[in-house]
Parts: C-alpha cells; sequence; structure tokens
C-alpha cells in the first residue's frame, strides 16, 4: 500500500501528530498499513510539521536489546538502499528534507534516521512509490475535495485515515477513499474485520467472514419444474 492520511484543520495538534508519527513509522515503516503519505489542511502545516520533527527527532534508534529503544533498523541492506534512493531521488527533485535524511552510521546494522520529507508532489517517486522505511512525505492542502483527489491518486489502495474532531464529516470523506481499510482518528488497528486492499493492493479479503468464504465455492443447483 501507500496508505494517505488526511489530517483537519480541526484536529488537536500535538496529539494527532504523535498519533500520525506512531502509525507511520511503527515498525520503522515496515508495515504494509503504516501511513505512507501525510495530507495536513495548510492552515495548520507548519504547526504539524514542526511537531512531526520534534517527534523524529525524539525517536531512539538502535538495537532492540538496548534499554529505551523504540525504533531499530530496516530490514536487509537492499531495502536500506532502496529507502536512501528514494530520499536522494526526493532532495534531487528539490524537496526539503526537514530532519533525517540519511543512514546512521558507526553501528552494525540497517539504521536509517526518521525522516521527515516537505515540499514534495505527485512525480516524486517518494510520494509516488511505498518507500517501507522510516521516512514520511507530507503536503498541505486547501479543502476536503482536494485531499481525497490526491489521496486517491495512486495505483494503490491498502489502506487510509482521516484526522478530525468532526467524526461525520471524517466518515464522510473516509466513505469517498479508495482503500480496503479506512480509519478516523486512528490508523493500523486491525481487530479481526475483514482485511484487503483496492486497485494493485491485492484481491480478496482475510479475517473474517470474508475469508472463510474466499475458501468456498459456489453450487448452483437446478432442477427441473
Amino acid at each position: 500500500g501507500n496508505d494517505p492520511a488526511i489530517v483537519r484543520a480541526d484536529c488537536n495538534v500535538e496529539e494527532t501528530a504523535g498519533k500520525v508519527f506512531a502509525a507511520a513509522f511503527a515498525n520503522n515503516g515496515q508495515l504494509c498499513v503504516a501511513i505512507k503519505r501525510c495530507f495536513f489542511h495548510e492552515s495548520i502545516f507548519d504547526e504539524f510539521k514542526a511537531e512531526l520533527v520534534r517527534c523524529a527527532k525524539a525517536a531512539k534508534v538502535g538495537d532492540g536489546f538496548e534499554d529505551n529503544i523504540e525504533y531499530g533498523p530496516l530490514n536487509n541492506q537492499m531495502q536500506l538502499d532502496r529507502v536512501q534512493e528514494l530520499v536522494e531521488d526526493a532532495r534531487a527533485h528539490g524537496c526539503e528534507i526537514l530532519c533525517g535524511g540519511d543512514a546512521i552510521e558507526g553501528r552494525s546494522g540497517f539504521f536509517y534516521k526518521p525522516t521527515i520529507v516537505s515540499d514534495i508532489r505527485e512525480g516524486v517517486r517518494l510520494w509516488d512509490e511505498e518507500q517501507f522505511g522510516p521516512v514520511l512525505p507530507i503536503a498541505p492542502y486547501s479543502d476536503d475535495e482536494e485531499a481525497i483527489e490526491r489521496a486517491n491518486n495512486t495505483e494503490y489502495g491498502l489502506g487510509a485515515s482521516v484526522w478530525s474532531s468532526d467524526t461525520t464529516t471524517a466518515s464522510r470523506i473516509a466513505s469517498k477513499l479508495l482503500s480496503g481499510t479506512v480509519w478516523v482518528n486512528q490508523h493500523t488497528d486491525l481487530t479481526g474485520a475483514p482485511f484487503g486492499g483496492f486497485k494493485q493492493s491485492g484481491i480478496g479479503r482475510e479475517l473474517g467472514k470474508a475469508d472463510i468464504d474466499a475458501f468456498t465455492e459456489i453450487q448452483t443447483l437446478s432442477l427441473a419444474k
């Protein structure tokens, strides 16, 4: 997936930023349903951006056997190389690396600094592709319809989320997002409900009745009258 999150202007910035950061960087971004792109309303963009950078700089990255470590390494050298390649491509396209932006030197393992990237747009690989690592690209939007259109502008459709103090409006927006699972005021929470994606994010569902149905065949029996 290339999961989008839409953060509306009416949210609590500090509280929501912490939750968005946690959902984007869980398992160091190596979750299929982690937040991969984030849209913030333009009226709170600067404040939210600063809060995410604060979270990233405070994150403790290292060996999970050490005390107080929150985020470990990437899975392998190939994935580390890919994350570095996507960030460098974004840098070459004029995007702003607000924090992080390179590997952690001086220790064994595939460690990469938590990275927030701004001034990014469609057409940049980091925005269009799934990075699957500790990098979050962010962009402002002006109104709900723009956010919906841009969130859906991807070949993927696994997960998405909407963050707002107005859950009625958030639910309306959520219903327009082309993703197999859409959360409101949370992300990555899987509770046994059918799970799967739209578009290039998969066929069918796992969990729930839909999962069982996938292992059955429909037989039509026709009797003459």
